[in-house]
């Protein structure tokens, strides 16, 4: 029994430290192409994507760390936007739920609800709050928790 576990904890501990443990546990892969999605935004228009360089931010009302995020993607937003960036936070909760808590929190970017095509159930993101990037060319290009987004991440992605 000893033989099997230890190589066991070995493969589990090289794949948690190559690509984080949240990375590990939601299963989201790079240079993978957004699923197809039928996200409901709390305004009346989506933002423009195409040819942008999109920050999706998985969130919920009920989860203290997301909330922590929103003055930092409420910045990022206000820099980059205009550089290019669109920031969307997408909550697994409903648009009646949603849209007020987004206004009193000032989220000061797209913000959307789930639909019937999940972007968080294509991908089994199970664990909050969690993020990643989807280049130009529509492909996830970094992903992990918003904490380890930083302003040079951004622009080196912006500028490849």
């Amino acid at each position: 029994m000893k033989k099997f576990i230890l190589p066991l904890v070995l493969a589990c501990s090289a794949a948690c430290a190559s690509a984080g443990l949240l990375d590990w546990y939601n299963g989201v892969k790079l240079d993978v192409p957004l699923p197809e999605h039928d996200l409901q935004f709390t305004t009346s228009a989506a933002p423009a994507m195409d040819g942008k360089l999109v920050l999706m931010d998985f969130w919920a009302t009920w989860c203290a760390p997301c909330r922590e995020s929103i003055p930092k993607l409420n910045t990022w937003n206000a820099a980059y936007g205009p550089k290019g960036l669109v920031v969307i936070g997408v909550s697994p909760e409903t648009l009646e739920l949603v849209t007020p808590f987004a206004q009193r929190m000032n989220m000061q970017y797209a913000v959307a609800v789930e639909g019937k095509k999940s972007i968080q159930k294509a991908f089994g993101i199970k664990g909050l709050p969690y993020a990643f990037f989807v280049n130009k060319a529509g492909k996830i290009v970094w992903r992990g928790s918003p904490t380890e987004i930083t302003d040079q991440l951004i622009e080196s992605l912006l500028a490849s």
